[in-house]
This record gives C-alpha cells, sequence and structure tokens, in this order.
C-alpha cells in the first residue's frame, strides 16, 4: 500500500505527532503485507512440495504391494519346486531342479529386500 493511497486531506488535518504515527504504522502495515506475501508464496511450494510426496507415497505403497504379490508367488513356486524334486529324487535327480532352486533362493532374497525395503 502506498504512501499516497490516503487522502492528502485526511493526512494534513492531522497534527505532526499524528502523522509520525500514521506513516509510522504505515510503514509496518506495509511491511508485514510484504512479508505475509513472501510466507504465502513459500507455503504454496511447501502444498506442492507435500502434494508430490503424497503422490509419491502412494505409489510406492501400490508397489509394495505387487512386490508381496510376487514374493508370496514366488514362495509359492518354491515350495511346488522343492515338493517336486523331492518326488523326482525318489525316482531319479532332474538335471535341472538345482539350477531352478538356487535361481528361487535368488529371487526370494532379492524380493524379500524390497519387500523390506532394503
Amino acid at each position: 500500500m502506498p504512501h499516497g493511497s490516503s487522502s492528502s486531506s485526511q493526512v494534513s488535518s492531522l497534527s505532526s505527532k499524528d502523522k509520525n504515527d500514521y506513516y509510522q504504522l504505515l510503514h509496518d502495515f506495509e511491511e508485514l503485507y510484504s512479508e505475509a506475501n513472501k510466507i504465502a508464496v513459500i507455503n504454496n511450494r511447501l502444498n506442492g512440495l507435500n502434494s508430490w510426496l503424497e503422490n509419491r507415497v502412494i505409489q510406492l505403497e501400490a508397489e509394495t504391494v505387487d512386490l508381496k504379490t510376487d514374493f508370496e508367488h514366488l514362495e509359492m513356486i518354491y515350495s511346488n519346486l522343492v515338493d517336486c524334486s523331492e518326488k523326482q529324487l525318489a525316482r531319479k535327480p532332474c538335471e535341472n531342479c538345482t539350477t531352478l532352486k538356487n535361481q528361487v533362493k535368488y529371487l526370494l532374497k532379492t524380493c524379500a529386500k524390497f519387500t523390506r525395503g532394503k
């Protein structure tokens, strides 16, 4: 709010002490208004950052659910492989069972790291 925004007849009718008080009050108001605008800009930036972070949390939660599903699926495959290999060992050894078991163990460990956030 500039100094010339008030009517000159109102200011001229005031005493010099009142004028000084008026201009000091006006100056203080202008400073306060300027600071309030700065805070509003900062608040808008932080609101934007907050919105982005909230969306990122939602994305990460969805990713965690997907990884947990994949982990459970791999555990099921692993348990089926163990059952299958035990049955085949009773008959004859499987050529790929050891390799497949190692791959499944590796994948289970990898998925476990993701689900634990490591």
